[in-house]
């Protein structure tokens, strides 16, 4: 079915959501759209690729591969070639990756063509504003970013080690596709990184000081829905319906984040992944339930909410409900879930606990978390050991 969530990004979703691709691409247009396919470069290898080229087989899209990392270079790139191209509208069938560099390349295709120093000021300017003349349609094969349903792109700029985001209602997709047949084949670990993505995702965007009764809302669904299918995925155990309870909640995530971005743990995941090339879920997920029990506890002197500590409790007890009850067993089961898809927990990385709280701290996010953070207090932070067994007797 085809669902029309709130800010009308119409969203195509259920088994069988490929078949439906064709549909989102007619409508407004009165000719038969120039369509180009962004894909990953293990698109040819997926179970559900012959199906993708059937639905879209009528438009004769040109295919192109993104490879490697998002990167100003890869940016600009991909964003000549769309214009080249002279593409109406963009199909992005892919993970985080792919969808970003669309949803970037798309926005700056228009004007004149770009180059990698161009796309880092159009980072650094603010909010893209018009609509650009290709349309996204996001069709996420991971489950975890949220990317289709965002205002915003990531990119590494690996030259200067920075994380940088292009923002702006021109970056958002014009709708979407979640079609679970989409995460067969996916291992354990992948699956695992990108619901660890969707519950940081949904967690900060509620507790963020940025948080509004709607992100809340967005964000606790995601925690609630990502909640309920972590055994599943821990056991490898899934079917088409958890499949898209998956796409859901990375779905709600990225309405959250939307609304009010993400905050601490996805600050520190940004030297991690620079650091160590850790996935992005799992950079973010290391230091969740850290943050959980430590964001619970803050007192009224360091609360950086004008809401107040009341406020922050409440929402952290309404993400902790369905990991576990508390803040303390809801960090447990994170802790467990890392553990037992065999990804390192924070405990164990061969990192400078101070030198990551340095580094993450100059990303503006990392002070939209409800505790103030600064360099001391996240390092110390970080360098404690988790000793969730004890806490959670």
């Amino acid at each position: 079915m085809t669902v029309t969530f709130p800010g009308k990004l119409p969203v195509a979703e259920g088994v069988g959501g490929i078949a439906r691709l064709a549909a989102l691409l007619t409508g407004p247009l009165r000719r038969t759209p120039r369509v180009v396919q962004v894909v990953g470069p293990g698109f040819t290898g997926r179970p559900w690729a012959p199906r993708v080229k059937d639905a879209l087989r009528a438009f004769d899209p040109v295919v192109v591969v993104h490879e490697g990392p998002t990167t100003p270079d890869s940016v600009a790139g991909l964003a000549r070639h769309l214009r080249a191209l002279g593409a109406d509208v963009v199909i992005a069938v892919g993970g985080g990756t792919v969808m970003d560099a669309a949803k970037a390349a798309a926005a700056l295709a228009d004007g004149d063509p770009p180059d990698a120093d161009r796309v880092r000021q159009a980072c650094a300017a603010g909010p893209v504003p018009a609509a650009p003349a290709a349309k996204v349609v996001a069709v996420p094969t991971t489950a975890g970013t949220g990317a289709e349903a965002t205002p915003f792109a990531t990119l590494w700029d690996l030259e200067h080690r920075r994380k940088l985001s292009l923002t702006g209602p021109g970056v958002r997709p014009a709708a979407a596709v979640l079609a679970p047949e989409l995460l067969a084949g996916l291992s354990r670990r992948d699956l695992a990184t990108g619901i660890l993505d969707a519950l940081c995702q949904g967690a900060e965007a509620s507790w963020s000081v940025r948080s509004t009764p709607e992100s809340i809302r967005w964000g606790t669904s995601a925690v609630t829905l990502a909640a309920g299918v972590l055994d599943r995925v821990q056991g490898d155990t899934l079917d088409a319906a958890a499949r898209l309870e998956l796409q859901r909640a990375a779905h709600h995530s990225g309405r959250a984040i939307a609304l009010a971005q993400t905050s601490s743990c996805h600050a520190i995941s940004y030297p991690l992944t620079l650091r160590l090339g850790l996935a992005h879920g799992h950079a973010c997920g290391v230091t969740l339930g850290r943050l959980l029990r430590h964001n619970h506890a803050v007192p009224a002197g360091d609360c950086a909410d004008p809401r107040g500590t009341g406020h922050v409790r409440r929402v952290i007890d309404f993400l902790a409900e369905p990991l576990g009850g508390t803040p303390a067993r809801a960090a447990l089961r994170v802790e467990r879930f890392l553990t037992g898809c065999g990804l390192t927990p924070y405990d164990e990385l061969d990192v400078d606990h101070h030198a990551v709280a340095a580094e993450a701290v100059t990303y503006p996010r990392c002070h939209d978390n409800p505790r103030r953070l600064d360099p001391v207090s996240l390092g110390r932070l970080l360098g404690e050991r988790s000793e969730l067994e004890e806490t959670c007797g």
